[in-house]
């Protein structure tokens, strides 16, 4: 049995905290302390007017995905149009768009004739990301819409350097920027270190491990402040990135960490089979169970020789 109570959705139409407070009541979800989690069969769309409606309290909602399940995008469309139906008109930060790229997104975002051109215009799969169409609805409803878009990561050449030699490699101004505001917490960064390891199915050299967490650090450090950039102007922001970004010590503390007290709201799309166990969210999370990606062996082409 799961270890908190989930909702399905139902009677979420309304949009004041008092209506959702109500509606969370009717889907059975004890959400005291403002986090939830929202079940796998319920109603998709009353369940993003749900969101929306928690949304209402936070200047930046990160909508934490795993960048190749279908159904997390699906949910984030859904999300944003929820918000938009409600009259936000927020900036939108994408991970998968690069600090340097901020103009050709800006050229490309005036210039282009329908989201799915975006595809080449943006070089996305050039770059490396995965299939655009699981991301063309948001990019559709910025165009509609007319909301700014964010190109938010750092760019891969600092990233590259980074992960190879740490920050020390960089010049001192670079350093500066890219430093992590967070305070020393030695059990937190060791948690950090395993999950890079096991991510990387056991085969990195240990002494490259600390190098790939000050660059993991680094691009949620520059991620902070991109969308710190747009608060700055009057902007609330949606976050397009990976839910690995809003672990511990990632991009939400990054951002409290140069904006003290912003209200943030945390999104996660978490896979998860009918048994599993979820842990109770905090009081600015919400957790919304969707179906696995059958991805066979992550570790078979990593461990293939080159």
């Amino acid at each position: 049995m799961r270890s908190t109570r989930s909702c399905g959705g139902g009677g979420a139409s309304r949009s004041s905290l008092a209506g959702l407070m109500a509606a969370l009541a009717l889907a059975g979800c004890a959400a005291a302390a403002g986090g939830f989690v929202l079940a796998q069969d319920g109603n998709p769309e009353s369940q993003a007017r749900l969101v929306a409606a928690r949304a209402r309290l936070a200047r930046v909602v990160y909508l934490g995905e795993s960048h190749d399940n279908p159904a997390h995008h699906a949910h984030q469309a859904r999300i944003l149009q929820a918000l938009l139906n409600a009259g936000a008109r927020p900036a939108l930060a994408f991970e998968m768009l690069t600090q340097d790229q901020q103009r050709e997104v800006d050229e490309a975002m005036r210039q282009v004739d329908g989201a799915a051109a975006l595809d080449a215009r943006l070089r996305w799969r050039e770059r490396g990301w995965l299939d655009f169409g699981m991301y063309q609805p948001v990019f559709e409803l910025a165009l509609r819409f007319r909301l700014p878009v964010i190109a938010a990561d750092l760019d891969p050449g600092t990233v590259r350097r980074i992960a190879k030699d740490g920050l020390g490699v960089l010049p001192e101004a670079e350093r500066a920027q890219l430093a992590s505001r967070l305070r020393p917490d030695p059990e937190r960064e060791a948690r950090l270190e395993r999950e890079i390891a096991e991510a990387h199915c056991g085969l990195l050299p240990a002494a490259a491990i600390p190098f790939m967490a000050q660059a993991w650090h680094a691009r949620n450090v520059i991620m902070a402040r991109r969308i710190s950039q747009a608060l700055e102007k009057g902007r609330r922001v949606v976050v397009i990135v990976g839910r690995g970004h809003l672990e511990r010590g990632g991009l939400p503390d990054q951002l409290n960490a140069l904006r003290p007290g912003t209200p943030q709201l945390v999104v996660e799309f978490v896979e998860a089979a009918a048994d599993d166990s979820i842990p109770p969210p905090g009081s600015s999370q919400i957790r919304w169970l969707t179906s696995r990606v059958d991805r066979g062996d992550p570790c078979a082409a990593l461990r293939k020789p080159r």
